[in-house]
């Protein structure tokens, strides 16, 4: 019983991690952030890099945490 759940999670954690490396590839931006007439396109382009920065590194986060039921 125990092989099985082994398994299970590691089948899990992959998944995990594919879909993680997936996420990594877009960014949806509410339509208020782009439409917002007081930010210039300089700061539009500051807090979208920010914005994909923070979330590559919550996926990254997730796959280091997945690796380990891999290993």
């Amino acid at each position: 019983m125990t092989n099985g759940l082994i398994n299970m999670d590691k089948r899990y954690a992959k998944e995990i991690i594919a879909l993680a490396e997936d996420a990594k590839q877009t960014l949806v931006v509410r339509k208020e952030i782009i439409l917002d007439d007081n930010t210039t396109d300089e700061q539009l382009g500051v807090i979208i890099r920010m914005m994909y920065q923070a979330k590559v590194r919550a996926e990254n986060d997730s796959i280091e945490r997945c690796k380990k039921f891999i290993q």
